[in-house]
C-alpha cells in the first residue's frame, strides 16, 4: 500500500461512493478543500484509490485553537476495509499536522466508527448526535505535543 498526497478532485469518488451516496461526485467539494495547507491524503493498492482522508486547520466547535485541525471526508472503499488502511492514513495525515505546528486533531466520526478512533487514540467530546442523512455521531478528539 502506497499512501500519497492527492488532488482534492481525486477525492470525489469515493467521498461519494462512501460517504454520500445520494450526491454526485461534481457534489463532493467541501469548505477548505483548496486552503494552502490543506491536505487531502489516498491510500493506492495495486495502484488503485482505496482510502481517502482531508485534513485542514479548523478549531472544534466553540473553540478558538489555531493549532487544532479537523479530519474530514475520511473513506476507504467497502471491499478494503479492516485492513489498515484508515489507520496509516490517520497516521499520515497526522505527521502533516505536526510538521505544520498543529497539536490537535478532530472530526464528526460515525458512531459506528467509535472502537476505529479510540485504537488511534481518540477520545469522545461530549454526548452523540444525529447528522441528517449520515445517522448518529460523535465528536472525536486526539492531541499531542
Amino acid at each position: 500500500m502506497d499512501i500519497r498526497k492527492i488532488t482534492s478532485v481525486e477525492t470525489h469518488i469515493l467521498r461519494q461512493q462512501v460517504l454520500r451516496p445520494l450526491q454526485q461526485p461534481p457534489d463532493q467539494v467541501y469548505p477548505n478543500d483548496d486552503a494552502p495547507d490543506t491536505l487531502h491524503a489516498g491510500a493506492f493498492h495495486a495502484g488503485q484509490l482505496v482510502g481517502i482522508a482531508t485534513v485542514f486547520r479548523e478549531p472544534p466547535p466553540g473553540e478558538n485553537n489555531p493549532r487544532a485541525w479537523r479530519l474530514r471526508g475520511m473513506a476507504v472503499a467497502p471491499a478494503m476495509q479492516r485492513q489498515g488502511i484508515g489507520h496509516a492514513l490517520i497516521e499520515f495525515c497526522v505527521a502533516h499536522i505536526h510538521a505544520h505546528g498543529g497539536t490537535a486533531l478532530w472530526c464528526y466520526g460515525r458512531s459506528s466508527a467509535r472502537a476505529f478512533y479510540a485504537a488511534l487514540g481518540f477520545r469522545t467530546i461530549g454526548a452523540e448526535f444525529n447528522i441528517p442523512a449520515s445517522g448518529a455521531h460523535f465528536v472525536f478528539r486526539r492531541e499531542w505535543m
